[in-house]
């Protein structure tokens, strides 16, 4: 007798995927307390989204999160509010593509499948690839806008993400 295939999101990719949430929603209230809105937010929207396997729910966890840190950055914070909001919104991509991730291993290959090197390939590739964007971000913020506002950083990393998904399309 066959048994139903449990299509929900794998383990491994939905926990490393809330922890990069929770690490941006952090960035975001360490930016500064106003940040703790669009976190909450965030994060209520991704969890059950990694959990029970709603892309649309992890999109709009992601957009929480990102609006968090831009809301924080752009009205002042602490003094390495640049850094924390780099690593904030990296952590923030990685989130989104990891768990969209896991409901794509879970919708096609099942929860009870050994996808674990799949998953560790590509959560290896996507923190790869967003510490470079992101380095590449603070340099290129570093060398052009000495003494510009901290809504300069925001705008570049709302680039960063609309790169990131135009590239991921």
């Amino acid at each position: 007798m066959a048994t139903e295939i449990d299509r929900r999101p794998v383990r491994l990719s939905a926990v490393v995927a809330l922890g990069a949430g929770a690490f941006a929603a952090l960035a975001a209230i360490l930016t500064a307390s106003v940040g703790v809105v669009g976190a909450a937010l965030g994060m209520l929207a991704l969890a059950p989204g990694v959990v029970l396997g709603s892309r649309r729910l992890v999109h709009v966890g992601a957009v929480g999160l990102l609006g968090g840190l831009v809301f924080a950055g752009a009205t002042g914070g602490a003094p390495s509010a640049e850094l924390l909001m780099l690593v904030g919104t990296t952590a923030t991509v990685l989130a989104w593509d990891v768990g969209q991730n896991a409901i794509g291993l879970g919708e096609q290959l099942g929860r009870e499948a050994d996808t674990t090197r799949a998953e560790l390939a590509h959560i290896g590739g996507s923190v790869v690839v967003g510490v470079a964007t992101g380095g590449v971000a603070f340099a290129v913020y570093q060398v052009a806008t000495e003494g510009q506002p901290i809504s300069a950083l925001a705008l570049l990393l709302v680039a960063v993400v609309i790169l990131t998904t135009a590239l991921r399309q």
